[in-house]
């Protein structure tokens, strides 16, 4: 078992159901995952939404960066965002052994 950092998941989850819903589209999915791997814990939280640009450095992604830095800063965790435009997204967040409690 082990802990999320406070204010991990929920904003993840609400960027995905506020920036990659598509209203025209069919029905919106999100899905969360988590697993043990050699190294660590992962989460891992999929839309199939209309993800978007790799380098889009816009506004939004704001939440996204300060999650990424309260990860490393409080358990050497890491975020890493997969996105292709008019795609889905998958935001993966590791958490190393070494602070797994």
């Amino acid at each position: 078992m082990f802990r999320v950092p406070p204010l991990t998941l929920q904003p993840i989850v609400e960027n995905a159901i506020k920036h990659g819903r598509d209203p025209y589209a069919g029905p919106f999915r999100i899905s969360i995952r988590t697993r043990k791997t050699n190294s660590g814990s992962e989460i891992v939280v999929a839309d199939n939404g209309r993800g978007f640009a790799p380098n889009d450095d816009s506004e939004p992604h704001i939440a996204l960066k300060n999650i990424q830095q309260r990860l490393k800063i409080m358990c050497k965790g890491s975020l890493t965002i997969t996105s292709n435009e008019r795609s889905r997204t998958v935001v993966t967040v590791t958490i190393p052994d070494n602070v797994v409690k």
